[in-house]
């Protein structure tokens, strides 16, 4: 069932907030901290600073420019033809950032629940159960993440309430780490970590009002960027640089350090039940929004079947990596300061080629 437009601020907001705010649970950390060393919880900071600005300047041309979503309002500012290469790119950097994080959580699941099976095996039930998810339809995956958004946002606040007291606040210092200019090399160069923002603008119509999504989306980007600083903030002082580093998903490292008073330990399955809705409700989003940027492309209305040819490519470019260091730490990462400099400039340069064709006067 495609989009309807039947979607509340409500919905747009959770569906932003486990898309972006998830990253606070993967292996994000490890990445940043790799150069950052304790300041690397900051880094988060400086990119939202970079690219949110771009954001908030495609929200004002998508609410200048009515009637249009992301692949649209390209078109019709920079051409047709030019603007189909625009979007063909940005198509290509959704599909490689789905590819590159779901192998990431697939390694996850691997590794802590399903060590002895093959990996394409938990690839394939994995993107099964995504696939199945998608085939529902947007609205009912925006429904969908509203109804969990409370139980998962619950589990994740009572892991920092429990682990607050194996905090050592003086581990986060010296506050900038490696040093200032290091942070803000790389707060730049893995900007694109908010990436996904910009991929939901292709559902800028969803909402009942274009206004619920600007505003769903504007606070949900604010509330995720929290909740990473608050965890990296946590990982900091709960493992030191040296160890983060070395955990490749420190959120399940600390959920084994929370208990629930003398008799309730060894929990951290309870916590990681709701970490896994949360993960394939972004995978679930993610890839629908990715075959309707594809689908908007090359003006396939019904995209929906593109749902089943774009989650076997999925898997089968994600299972290339050999391991998930490489597809981590070296694929991952070309793949965000590749992705960074296009996310910051180019929502200016399309404001400035609107702006000198005098359609922002309208």
């Amino acid at each position: 069932m495609q989009n309807r437009g039947l979607l509340r601020m409500k919905e747009i907001l959770a569906m932003t907030l486990i898309i972006v705010g998830i990253k606070f649970s993967d292996s994000t950390s490890s990445l940043m901290s790799q150069q950052a060393q304790n300041g690397f919880w900051l880094i988060p900071l400086i990119s939202f600073v970079c690219i949110f600005p771009g954001f908030l300047l495609m929200l004002y041309l998508l609410k200048k420019y009515k009637d249009k979503n992301l692949v649209e309002l390209i078109e019709t500012i920079i051409g047709k033809w030019a603007g189909k290469l625009i979007c063909l790119l940005l198509f290509i950097f959704a599909f490689l950032t789905l590819t590159l994080d779901s192998r990431n959580y697939v390694e996850q699941i691997k590794q802590l629940y399903f060590q002895e099976s093959p990996t394409d095996t938990v690839y394939y039930i994995f993107f099964i159960v995504v696939l199945f998810g998608a085939k529902k339809g947007f609205e009912v995956i925006g429904f969908t993440s509203w109804i969990t958004l409370l139980f998962t946002k619950a589990s994740v606040l009572i892991v920092f309430l429990l682990i607050t007291g194996d905090m050592v606040l003086q581990r986060i210092f010296p506050i900038f780490g490696q040093g200032l200019s290091i942070l803000l090399t790389e707060g730049v160069k893995k900007a694109s970590i908010f990436a996904e923002l910009f991929f939901l603008l292709i559902a800028y119509q969803s909402a009942k009002s274009t206004s619920m999504f600007r505003k769903g989306s504007i606070i949900a980007s604010i509330i995720g960027l929290f909740e990473i600083l608050l965890f990296f903030f946590v990982y900091v002082c709960v493992f030191d640089y040296n160890s983060i580093k070395k955990i490749a998903f420190p959120y399940h490292d600390i959920t084994q350090f929370v208990n629930l008073g003398q008799f309730f330990t060894n929990i951290e399955t309870f916590f990681m039940v709701f970490w896994l809705l949360a993960a394939f409700l972004k995978f679930i989003i993610f890839i629908y929004i990715t075959s309707w940027i594809f689908g908007e492309i090359f003006a396939i209305r019904n995209f929906e079947p593109l749902l089943l040819p774009f989650s076997f490519l999925v898997v089968m470019i994600g299972l290339i990596p050999l391991n998930s260091v490489i597809n981590e730490l070296v694929l991952r990462e070309t793949l965000l300061t590749i992705m960074s400099p296009f996310f910051i400039i180019f929502p200016f340069i399309l404001w400035s080629i609107a702006f000198f064709k005098g359609d922002l006067k309208q």
